[in-house]
């Protein structure tokens, strides 16, 4: 017969053995090979560090995420010509607007310490907009219309805001039912806006905002020509040309809006409520307009308006 192992002889022997006798001497290679993997010299301390090298990873990955970091957005746009054309059905008829030399260029600089640097130009030729066959007709004529932009605002400094408009002219003439109401001519424009912050970068809790912090807004305007041409109904018809176009545009929207909710579970809730109130208010601006009680209102307006003349201008409102 085969002879079996030495482990079975020798576990059968120590537990042949009397009481009295010691069997230290006699270990099974499984109990010896545990033993020396849980008798290993390597310390506790490198088991536990051992452990815990996924939270030390994801601290490292936290740590990476504080890095600075700075993204730039350069962008550039040319239009050569643009043209639209619009049946308005009987309110402005046959509408078509044509736009050339469209062209716009941009840099946006942001950081992540709150840095934000945006710059921002646009540029138009010429945009004519011409309306015939309707309620309400006329024609708008723009030429020359560039705008420059400019935003800085960094961490621990006060913002800074800068925006620059020049019109070459403007020509508009507005018709209701066929006679003209209002012609006027707009050129040579120029507008500048600034402004300049004054706002306590280290406000505390106890100091007061509105003591801290003062915002000024610069302006300077000029132009060369402005002529307007209005009629004694002017005013009146005005009031009735804005009724017609809030009209259309909402009876638009509202059967656009009929339209898109039988595409989908859109519920479609007619507005009785706002026409009702649209009724009233137009009904009382008809009454308001037949007294021509409308100027008062817009003199008190720009009543404190200052305006500095200068020699090349030659009106001022």
């Amino acid at each position: 017969m085969a002879q079996s192992p030495n482990v079975f002889s020798e576990h059968s022997a120590s537990n042949n053995m009397s009481p009295g006798t010691t069997a230290h001497n006699l270990k099974s290679p499984a109990v010896a090979r545990s033993r020396s993997v849980s008798d290993s010299s390597v310390p506790q301390r490198d088991i536990l560090s051992k452990t815990s090298t996924p939270f030390n990873k994801s601290n490292k990955i936290g740590s990476q995420q504080v890095t600075p970091w700075e993204t730039l957005v350069v962008f550039a746009m040319n239009l050569k010509q643009l043209n639209v054309q619009m049946n308005m059905s009987n309110v402005m008829g046959n509408t078509t607007w044509t736009t050339s030399g469209l062209k716009s260029q941009g840099r946006l600089s942001v950081g992540s310490n709150r840095d934000r640097e945006i710059s921002m130009s646009v540029g138009l030729g010429r945009s004519h907009l011409d309306s015939r066959g309707g309620v309400v007709g006329g024609t708008i004529d723009v030429n020359a219309l560039e705008m420059v932009a400019h935003i800085s605002e960094h961490p621990n400094q006060q913002p800074s805001h800068k925006i620059q408009i020049t019109m070459g002219s403007t020509e508009a003439r507005v018709d209701y039912m066929g006679s003209s109401i209002l012609m006027g001519i707009f050129s040579n424009a120029d507008l500048k806006l600034q402004d300049e912050w004054k706002v306590n970068l280290y406000n505390t809790l106890d100091s007061s905002i509105t003591d801290k912090s003062e915002i000024f807004v610069h302006g300077d305007l000029k132009w060369d020509i402005f002529q307007v041409m209005i009629s004694r109904s002017t005013t009146p018809d005005l009031i009735k040309i804005g009724m017609k176009l809030q009209e259309f545009f909402t009876q638009q929207f509202d059967t656009s809006k009929r339209a898109l909710s039988t595409w989908g579970p859109v519920p479609y809730l007619p507005p009785k409520s706002v026409v009702s109130t649209v009724e009233k208010n137009s009904q009382q601006q008809l009454l308001d307009a037949a007294h021509h009680r409308h100027w008062p209102g817009v003199l008190k307006v720009v009543s404190g308006l200052v305006c500095l003349l200068k020699p090349q201008v030659n009106s001022c409102m």
